[in-house]
This record gives structure tokens, sequence and C-alpha cells, in this order.
């Protein structure tokens, strides 16, 4: 019997470890372990079927792989990348040392454009950070556009973003996936100007870095979360709310469907409802479904307009019996946790991911490559929500 391989604990022997496996892989294989070893980045943040998808392999490849490693599955060996990159945020390595580029102008502000398509919440929120983070820095001025989601023209909003490539040092960048705006990125990131997509990436846009929280990893915690607080429950039916086709929704919804189907089997998404990031709709949503399906054991909110579930919720007497998890702590998601009506919020720490943007930029204006920056998700009760 062949002792049990001891698996890597860093990226640097995982990149060893691949090397040193690639004339006892078959084809397949060969091609998983060039694509992680030539991409950290996007390893940290593709769920398995999307590198499979990627690599043109079956997504039980990509695990089978993992496992060979000496990895329980993917997720853990896609943990090893998730902290070395994690590790950079506090002193970052380039990418590329050495490389040569333009050498910036510091004698003016680093002028920098902020882009948000979002809730109403959300880009509050978005210009608050970006806010303080220039009072605190005033050698950087950000100009800050939001937009709320169910009223942008994408075509229009990519238009504004490339026009913005033109005059200023850098574009951070909330956008849905879009062919438009992927092309404008593609075209700002040509001219030599970085585009770093802040909470929601666009990995097909050829954008300069992403900064923000493992999508997929926050989705699997609201799965999580939602099957412990039902687990006397013996089946049960989850709403699933939705928005605009942003990239962290699917990845949410995909690692939410994960820990369902694989831990909490009883339980199902019975049904998915658009809240098109409008409290009113997903209000009127939520009623209906309701009138016609009866109360959900759970309802997760992927998007924003929490505030519309939470009054759809407390309208029809359900704040105390249907489990709400939703996403961002705000002055509303807060109020909501306060009454006993919401009951998770998954957040972020928007200021730290406003200044890694900035770091991802002065990097990129230096001639070196900037590392994807994941942070770490935030979970919020009623009992913690007070330190928003």
């Amino acid at each position: 019997m062949h002792a049990a391989r001891a698996k890597p604990q860093t990226a640097h022997e995982l990149l060893a470890v691949l090397e040193a496996a690639q004339d006892s892989l078959g084809k397949g294989g060969r091609r998983l372990a060039g694509f992680f070893s030539a991409n950290l980045s996007a390893t940290a943040l593709l769920s398995s079927s999307e590198v499979a998808r990627r690599c043109g392999v079956n997504a039980s490849s990509v695990v089978r792989l993992a496992q060979s490693l000496g990895f329980s599955g993917y997720r853990e060996f896609q943990a090893v990348v998730q902290r070395h990159l994690s590790a950079s945020i506090d002193g970052p390595k380039p990418l590329d040392a050495g490389s040569n580029g333009p050498v910036p102008d510091r004698s003016r502000p680093l002028r920098l454009q902020l882009f948000v398509d979002s809730g109403q919440s959300f880009n509050e929120a978005a210009q608050a950070a970006a806010t303080r983070f220039c009072t605190q820095n005033p050698a950087v001025k950000i100009a800050t556009e939001v937009q709320v989601s169910y009223a942008v023209d994408p075509d229009d909003f990519a238009r504004r973003i490339e026009a913005a490539g033109a005059t200023s040092d850098g574009i951070i960048l909330v956008a849905r996936e879009h062919p438009a705006i992927n092309d404008a990125v593609r075209a700002i990131t040509a001219s030599g100007v970085a585009v770093i997509c802040l909470t929601t990436d666009l990995p097909s846009s050829g954008r300069t870095a992403y900064v923000g929280s493992d999508q997929y990893a926050s989705g699997a915690t609201a799965g999580w979360l939602c099957g412990r607080m039902l687990r006397t429950e013996a089946t049960g039916r989850v709403l699933f709310v939705y928005s605009v086709p942003f990239r962290c929704h699917q990845d949410r919804e995909q690692g939410f469907r994960h820990v369902l189907r694989s831990e909490f089997p009883a339980l199902a998404i019975d049904e998915k409802v658009s809240s098109n990031e409008s409290v009113d709709v997903i209000y009127e949503a939520v009623r209906r479904y309701i009138a016609k399906s009866g109360p959900p054991a759970a309802i997760y909110n992927v998007s924003g307009a929490n505030r519309g579930v939470g009054r759809a919720l407390e309208d029809e007497g359900l704040s105390n019996s249907t489990v709400f998890v939703g996403h961002e702590l705000n002055v509303y998601s807060r109020s909501l946790l306060e009454r006993g009506i919401m009951d998770v919020a998954i957040g972020h720490d928007f200021e730290r991911e406003i200044a890694l943007a900035v770091d991802c930029i002065q990097l990129a204006r230096e001639g070196v490559h900037p590392p994807n920056r994941i942070t770490q998700s935030q979970v919020f009760t009623r009992y913690n929500c007070a330190t928003f």
C-alpha cells in the first residue's frame, strides 16, 4: 500500500509538484497542470466547472487531479492559491519584477475614475468609500459615476467607460458582463491604462486585475448557513433572488447550489425571481411567490434591494419563520438585522478594497503587472452588525 501523498502547503510547492507530475499525467491532466501553472490568479477565482470548460476536460478531471496531489478536492487545492494571493495584500510582490514601464508623473495627483453599476445602497457605499479614501490620501483623486442597474443602458455605459479611459490614470469598475463593456475594457487596457474590477469580475475582458472576495466561497457560506439554520427541517424550499448578469451573482449561486446539493440535499432552490436591483420590484416578486407557493423555508438574495425582501417578509408575517440571507452590510441591511427580519448579511471591507484597487493601478503604472487581490468575506448578524 502506497503512503498518502503529502499535499503542497504553499503555492510554490504546488507549482513544483505540478511540474514534477507532468510525465505521469494524461493529456487532460497535463492541460490542467499547464493551466494552473500559468494562471494562478484565475485559479483562485474559477470554479472547477469553469476550469474544465477552459481546458476542454470534464469537471471530474479537475477534482481527480487535485486529489492525486493529496487534496480532498478542488476547493482545498484552490485555497492554497488563494492564501498565496491574499498574502500579497500586505506586501505586494510584482509578478513581472524587472519589467521596465513608463515612469509615471508624480508631480500631480493620481486621477482615477470609479464606475459602478449596481443597486442604490451598494452605489452609496462605493461612493462613500472612495470619498473617505481620497480624504485620507490627498495625492489620489477619484471621480465617481454610479448608475442603478435597472436604469443602465450597457452600450452607453460602455462608451462612458471607454471615454474616461482616455483622460484617467486608471479605472476602477463594478459592472455586469456585457459584450460592449468587455470591449471597452479591452480598448482601455490596450492603450496602457489599468482597469481594476471591483467586487464582480470580468475575466473575459482583459482587465488588469480583480479585487474582491471569492464570490463562490461567499455563496457556499450562505448555503451552509441556510442549511445549518434549517437543520431541523425534513425538507425545504429556497427562494433564490438574482439580478442583472453580474459575474459575482453567478459565482455566488454556483457556490450556494453546490453546498445545498452536497450537504443539505433536502433543501432545494424552488424558484428564482429577479430583483432588478429595485426595492419595489423584489417586494412584489416575493409576495407573488408566497401567494402562489406558500412561505419558503429560506430566501437567498445574491443581489441588492434587501429592503424589498425584508418588507415582503414583514408584511406577510414571516419575519420569524423564513431564514433570510443576503449580501452587503449597509444602513438598510443593518436595520433589517437588528429588527430580526434578516438573519445574515455577508459583507466585505469596501474601504480596504478601494485601497487595494488603487495599489494595483499604481503597480501597473510602474510597469508591474498586479496580481488579483482576494479579500475575506465578513459575516454579520444582529449581534455584530453594530461594528458597521
